[in-house]
């Protein structure tokens, strides 16, 4: 999955699945007989995503009583597989709560969401800026490499990951993040599904929806960006207990595979007040199949 050169910043309403083209993922290698020869590219029209599969305009009544669903149906045949629709049960544990973080600009709090019967969790860091009239704004968004990568405070715990405390806080910018008012909110991906390149989704959340017998996901049904799409959503089922956000008004955000990830997350739950996805490129926002 090539980052590409597209950079979007959307409105995560009901017209975010439209602005999205269809596009193979994985990491495959091409064909042999692949062109790449623009001269030889016969004429083509894009789509309109305001025309239904059966030829008719439509309103944006038509488009919230069934050509959403049509739309989200192609991304699910041709890109990302189905995301289960089974509900977990889930448990969260507050491992940490200080507001004297950021030089005592925030509150950061450290959560751990454990799912279903078993051990699987997703732990939470988030900051909450100390000087706000209410529930503060958030940005949210999955990181590469651990929780500690995001900033050098030596209170935010490892894991056990090896990656440099602080290694990707100039990507993060939670000074920054604070200082506007908004509060910062991220889990590691790997603890939704390892980036392992093994791919055999053992190791990540896809075991807990899995049938008896089952090893695997099906043809038709999600990959990684699908488990990390369906990851963001239950950062947000969090955030909607927490009384020092505003859950009405959080921002969605990645880069690259995770900027796929931002967008399919948004795309499929409209609570998303809006998605920033930067670089997702093919099999994300940039025209890809024609």
């Amino acid at each position: 999955m090539g980052s590409g050169l597209s950079s979007t910043i959307v409105n995560a309403g009901p017209f975010l699945a439209a602005l999205l083209v269809c596009a193979p993922a994985g990491f495959a290698q091409e064909p042999a007989d692949t062109n790449y020869d623009e001269s030889k590219v016969p004429d083509y029209t894009l789509p309109d995503p305001l025309v239904d599969h059966a030829g008719e305009v439509v309103d944006r009544v038509a488009w919230e009583e069934h050509r959403r669903d049509e739309i989200l149906r192609l991304f699910e045949d041709h890109i990302y597989g189905a995301t289960p629709n089974t509900e977990l049960p889930v448990r969260y544990e507050i491992l940490e709560s200080d507001e004297d973080a950021l030089e005592g600009r925030a509150t950061r709090k450290q959560i751990a969401a454990f799912f279903g019967d078993t051990e699987a969790r997703i732990d939470i860091l988030m900051w909450v800026p100390n000087q706000r009239s209410g529930p503060a704004p958030a940005f949210l968004g999955l990181n590469f490499e651990g929780n500690h990568t995001v900033s050098p405070d030596e209170a935010i715990r490892t894991r056990g990951l090896g990656s440099e405390r602080g290694l990707k806080s100039s990507r993060w910018q939670a000074e920054m993040v604070i200082e506007h008012g908004y509060a910062l909110v991220t889990a590691h991906r790997d603890q939704i599904d390892p980036d392992n390149y093994r791919h055999d989704f053992s190791d990540g959340v896809h075991p807990l929806f899995y049938e008896e017998g089952q090893t695997q996901p099906g043809p038709k049904e999600w990959g990684a960006i699908g488990a990390w799409a369906w990851g963001l959503s239950r950062l947000l089922d969090y955030l909607e207990t927490e009384p020092l956000v505003d859950a009405e008004r959080v921002a969605v955000i990645g880069h690259s595979r995770l900027g796929k990830t931002a967008l399919w997350a948004g795309a499929q739950d409209q609570r998303f007040s809006m998605v920033i996805s930067n670089n997702s490129g093919c099999g994300g926002a940039a025209l890809y199949r024609r």
